[in-house]
């Protein structure tokens, strides 16, 4: 999931759509997100269990991507999101509970270009995601992930960080 996350937000943008500059009002351009994907996990490597299963994400909502009238900040194009979201984690062993929750996430961020080999060039960018995922057994489990990324005008990535926790 955390994967997927940073790639959704790092590659939308300008490798999709190059956006013109108009001299009237602000460039908006919106991308639907939707995604439904599972994925099987061995034994230590899941999210917040110890145990072997599967990963399900479902999610739905949209990007919106806004550029400057008029060119007043050359290639600089602005992402938001907001998308909904529900995860579930299947344990292969059926006497183990199965987690399910749902999530809001947000994301936001400035694009600033595509570099040589067609990628997004990002000046900063960030997300937030937190969902309660509720066991079958009535346990809970509490997923936080968080991003940001900032890169100064020499292009040096000042600040990268991906915080996940799981209590």
């Amino acid at each position: 999931m955390k994967k997927h996350l940073i790639t959704v937000a790092l590659t939308l943008g300008l490798s999709t759509a190059v956006l013109p500059a108009h001299a009237g009002g602000a460039e908006h351009q919106t991308f639907p997100e939707s995604y439904d994907a599972t994925e099987h996990f061995t034994a230590g490597e899941g999210f917040c269990v110890p145990w072997a299963g599967s990963f399900r994400e479902v999610r739905s909502g949209q990007y919106t991507l806004v550029t400057a009238p008029g060119g007043q900040v050359p290639g600089e194009t602005h992402i938001n999101g907001a998308i909904a979201g529900s995860v579930t984690l299947t344990p292969d062993d059926p006497a183990l509970p199965t987690y399910t929750g749902t999530y809001r996430e947000k994301l936001n961020g400035v694009l600033i270009g595509v570099d040589v080999d067609g990628n997004d060039v990002t000046r900063v960018s960030q997300y937030r995601l937190r969902s309660t995922l509720r066991g079958t057994d009535g346990s809970t489990l509490d997923l936080r992930l968080a991003g940001k990324m900032t890169m100064n005008a020499n292009g040096v990535v000042t600040v990268s960080r991906d915080t996940f926790s799981c209590a």
